[in-house]
């Protein structure tokens, strides 16, 4: 596809020096206040207690928890709303954060707006109300407390932006919270290897406490192999912009990318941007960056991430609290009303296709089993989920092209001396993660599949699809056997009617067998997922 015109974007001059010298003393124990005229922000201890406050007064829709410690040792705040809050009730699951990012403290008062918001609107609220009921909204309030209180000290600004860790052998203090995770950690753009960059990315990938913090908590939420969490906002100043994913890349769909994630991104960021009156930008137009949060979200967990960049300059007053969170409202509304299906926005077809009780385009790890049974036999070409290399014998076996992305489930990507030298040998075999079916009828399941072979296959060879029941029965829903032919590798795609199983809790199995005396054969399998019944 053809590249658009990128602009070029400058950062205040702020962001052009450094400010990571020992010099700003670390926040002091007591608490410290906003200078005067921005009384009405939040200090770490009011975020503390107006937290803790709603979760108190609250308790049925309201949980507030620590995801861990600071460098300094202070909690990092959030809260769990939702209907049922004590209990994980399988429900869509969205998430809120803010301050990566210390001196900018209007993401800090994001938060806060959202948390009454839901808390407020429940039982008044219709719109609300339906939210809570049918969604867990996750919140992190401050994840760089350390830098906030740092930036406030002694009652005035220190135009502090990281955490307040030291960098091991230097004299210099802080890390970029939002250039410390690992997908695509240690790229070009605005990120710094100089420990005394406001940029610095840090030694290694989360070496600060913080972005370790959110990793282990976004890692909670796999629940049976797959992320819960499926559409989420990080809050930022300044610029007023609605920005996805990626940061790391000018290419508007990488290969760890999918056109139609792409599209659902663009689709929600610009109609998020139409509420709140800001400028949709995939994030790499304002300037490049690696190690984000944001990327991370996505890269990781195919999180349909963004970034929001709040106010029209760094440090606004505390009257414009009101109405720079106000204009946010409908916007984090519309996100969390998304999270059940994000590909959905693309209209009905899209919605029928990919939004039913299982979508898997395997281009990241989604809880699927290898060799479930413990009983395959394949010395080579055992099912891995990768990128493959194509192979020739009389024509093509293994493609090196899949339908989606960059990833499928392969026997043996590596291409090798010759075409059968990692091809399958034996048996191998692979199972979904539970999945739970609609009570109705209409549903089938699809699958993209390559079955390759040479002419010395035979019916001993063959791929297997079937639907698996919680009793461990097996019920193949396509049998594909080999032959005496030579069969070139083509992507093909099956639908397979499910109304047997029909609201029951289910596991898709694939097997795939090379039975003959060293036949060539290749199997390739992706894209799975069960549509909807309308």
């Amino acid at each position: 596809m053809s590249m658009p015109t990128r602009r070029l974007v400058h950062l205040p001059a702020i962001a052009a020096i450094t400010l990571g010298v020992a010099l700003i003393a670390p926040a002091a124990a007591s608490a410290n206040e906003f200078p005067k005229g921005f009384e009405g922000y939040h200090t770490y201890a009011e975020v503390a207690a107006a937290t803790k406050a709603v979760a108190d007064a609250h308790p049925d829709i309201a949980r507030r928890f620590s995801i861990g410690k600071s460098y300094q040792g202070r909690d990092i705040w959030a809260m769990k709303i939702s209907d049922n809050v004590a209990i994980d009730e399988g429900e869509p699951e969205v998430l809120y954060e803010g301050l990566h990012h210390a001196d900018e403290h209007m993401a800090s008062e994001m938060t806060l707006k959202i948390m009454h918001w839901l808390v407020d609107g429940y039982g008044t609220d219709a719109r609300i109300t339906n939210i809570v009921n049918t969604r867990e909204v996750w919140i992190i309030f401050e994840v760089n407390p350390d830098g906030a209180e740092a930036d406030i000290a002694n009652g005035r600004f220190h135009y502090w932006r990281k955490n307040r860790q030291p960098t091991p052998g230097t004299r210099y203090i802080g890390t970029d919270l939002n250039r410390n995770y690992g997908y695509r950690w240690g790229g070009g753009g605005r990120t710094s290897t100089n420990p005394a960059a406001i940029t610095y990315r840090g030694p290694y990938a989360f070496s600060a406490p913080e972005a370790r913090a959110v990793r282990d908590f976004l890692a909670s939420r796999v629940v049976g192999g797959r992320q819960q969490i499926k559409l989420s906002i990080s809050f930022h100043e300044a610029g007023r912009l609605v920005m996805w994913p990626y940061g790391y890349t000018m290419t508007d769909i990488p290969g760890d990318m999918t056109v139609s994630d792409h599209s659902a991104l663009v689709r929600i960021g610009r109609e998020m941007a139409a509420r709140n009156g800001y400028r949709p930008e995939q994030a790499s137009d304002l300037y490049i960056t690696s190690g984000t949060t944001r990327d991370f979200l996505y890269g990781m967990y195919r999180t349909f991430s963004y970034t929001f960049e709040m106010s029209v300059v760094d440090y606004p007053d505390d009257s414009k609290i009101a109405s720079e969170t106000g204009r946010n409202k409908t916007a984090v509304l519309y996100l969390a009303e998304r999270a059940s299906c994000p590909l959905a926005v693309l209209g009905d077809v899209v919605r029928r296709a990919r939004c039913g009780a299982f979508d898997d385009d395997l281009e990241v790890a989604r809880g699927w089993a290898m060799n479930p049974d413990g009983t395959d036999t394949a010395g080579s070409g055992r099912f891995a989920r990768a990128n493959p290399v194509g192979t020739s014998s009389n024509g093509a076996k293994q493609l090196n092209v899949v339908p989606s992305g960059s990833k499928a489930f392969v026997t043996g990507a590596a291409a090798g001396a010759s075409a059968n030298a990692n091809d399958l040998d034996g048996r191998t075999s692979l199972r979904s993660p539970e999945l739970t079916l609609a009570a109705t009828a209409g549903q089938r399941l699809f699958f993209r599949y390559v079955f390759a072979h040479g002419a010395n296959s035979s019916s001993a060879d063959k791929l297997v699809a079937s639907i698996e029941t919680s009793d461990g029965t097996r019920t193949p829903v396509l049998t594909l056997t080999g032959s005496a032919t030579d069969v070139d590798g083509a992507w093909k795609y099956v639908y397979a009617p499910l109304d047997a199983w029909a609201g029951q809790t289910v596991r898709i199995h694939f097997e795939a067998v090379d039975g003959g005396a060293n036949s060539l054969v290749e199997v390739e399998i992706d894209d799975v997922r069960v549509t909807r019944a309308s």
